[in-house]
């Protein structure tokens, strides 16, 4: 796989922000609905929220670290597979962008 095109990878940039904000607040609700049920349960629920932050880092890591043009359909597909980014935000991208994130996305399945 090569490298997206140029106004994909516009595209791309031009949504990060909006993304990385999206899926942070996607884990700052869970945190909140983890840590509203603490009582009498503290150290449980600081092993869940611990183990929740990991895994959600893994995930942002994944989608966005190192964002470069020729690792940014790996990125949009991390992005799809993570639910951040919607069957209408990936419509915006070109059709070879769009297939070639069908494609990973079949395996992780």
């Amino acid at each position: 796989m090569s490298s997206v095109p140029e106004k994909d990878w516009k595209r791309l940039s031009g949504l990060k922000e909006s993304l990385l904000n999206y899926a942070c607040e996607t884990i700052f609700r869970r945190i909140e609905q983890i840590s509203s049920t603490r009582k009498d349960r503290e150290h449980e629920t600081y092993l869940e929220l611990w183990e929740l932050i990991n895994k959600e880092d893994e995930a942002i890591a994944e989608m966005f670290n190192d964002l470069k043009r020729s690792n940014a359909v790996f990125k949009i597909a991390a992005l799809k597979h993570h639910g951040v980014l919607t069957d209408e935000q990936l419509g915006q991208f070109s059709q070879e962008t769009q297939e070639q994130v069908a494609r990973l996305c079949e395996y992780r399945r």
